[in-house]
């Protein structure tokens, strides 16, 4: 079957326990463009300080965790690999995203699932539609 390797992730719970017991070593980085930073999780690692820290703690016991925009994001997987490809060792992945939280905090409330800004349009983090999209196509003459 060859080796693929099989990419850890973890859930909203986990990204939960990180932030509300304040653990020192883990850190949180998003692959949202630089015009989608101002609704983040809380301790996200700002995008300008993210490759001074990931280089500080390179060769630390430091646990890193991905999160982009939605369950379809893909930059997470290349993010995820870039990180192991320059040795950090401990890194997982959050797959459901800013959307996924967002819609979490929208039915559980903003202590549970807190954010760095309130963020009304949550569809703005949605997955486009590919089979909608598929369709219109393949019915054009």
């Amino acid at each position: 079957m060859g080796n693929k390797m099989s990419i850890r992730k973890v859930g909203f719970e986990d990204i939960q326990f990180v932030i509300k017991h304040k653990k020192r070593n883990y850190v949180l980085i998003n692959t949202l463009t630089i015009t989608e930073q101002n609704c983040l999780i809380p301790d996200t690692i700002a995008i300008k300080d993210e490759e001074a820290i990931i280089n500080k703690h390179l060769n630390n016991k430091i646990h890193i965790i991905i999160y982009g925009k939605n369950a379809n994001d893909e930059s997470i997987f290349k993010k995820y690999e870039q990180l192991l490809t320059l040795g950090c060792g401990s890194v997982f992945v959050y797959t459901g995203g800013l959307f996924e939280w967002l819609l979490l905090q929208d039915i559980y409330g903003k202590d549970e699932f807190p954010t760095t800004s309130d963020e009304l349009d949550i569809l703005k983090y949605r997955a486009e539609s590919v089979l909608q999209n598929r369709l219109l196509l393949e019915n054009v003459d």
